[in-house]
């Protein structure tokens, strides 16, 4: 009986398994997914007393300025005297010098003009040599500034200057000599002459 009871119930099971086979019960099966719970209201914190620090953010680096631009002045007259003077044009130079000493009255450079005014006076080798322009240039150097780096310089010229006029005076005292001796020896000629009896003819 108990075989019987067991064949029979091993039928079953077969049978029930056979069973669900048939009727597709055997595939996997079919996850239900449960709708999203709805999202639970999270309560702020009630404001401390002490407000959060907030971060300052980063100071940016200064902006670098445009470099301004330099203005272009026009040379002064002392400037365009000095290039005149290096370049041998004596006359312009005198020239720029004369204008600069005239508007800047009271420039620390008026030393420095009047130094160069009078040797341009000197090397000129046109109309605009003028030995007593340049020594009045050097001699009121010596006295308007007593002081100058270049007052030293001007001294020496005005005494190479005076010595030329002396070695000038000379040589004119000379060629007077000369000529006065030789004035002296035509008109000893002559007598000499009158003295001579003519020969006859």
């Amino acid at each position: 009986m108990v075989q019987y009871l067991d064949r029979k119930s091993s039928i079953a099971i077969v049978f029930v398994f056979l069973l669900l086979m048939l009727t597709g019960c055997h595939k996997k099966p079919v996850v239900v997914v449960p709708p999203p719970s709805p999202p639970v209201a999270v309560e702020e914190p009630a404001p401390s007393a002490v407000t959060p620090r907030v971060p300052t953010p980063p100071t940016p680096a200064p902006l670098e300025s445009a470099p301004i631009p330099k203005t272009i002045t026009a040379p002064s007259n002392l400037e365009v005297g000095e290039v005149n003077f290096q370049a041998g044009n004596y006359r312009q130079a005198a020239r720029s010098f004369e204008a600069f000493l005239n508007s800047n009255q009271k420039s620390k450079s008026r030393d420095q003009a009047l130094f160069y005014l009078g040797l341009s006076r000197v090397l000129a080798s046109d109309s605009s040599r003028d030995l007593h322009q340049a020594e009045a240039a050097f001699k009121r150097l010596i006295t308007e500034f007593p002081t100058s780096p270049y007052k030293r310089e001007a001294e020496f010229i005005l005494g190479l200057q005076a010595q030329i006029e002396r070695l000038k005076s000379d040589v004119k005292e000379r060629d007077d000599k000369i000529k006065r001796l030789s004035d002296e020896l035509q008109k000893l000629k002559e007598i000499d002459l009158q003295r001579k009896p003519s020969r006859p003819e």
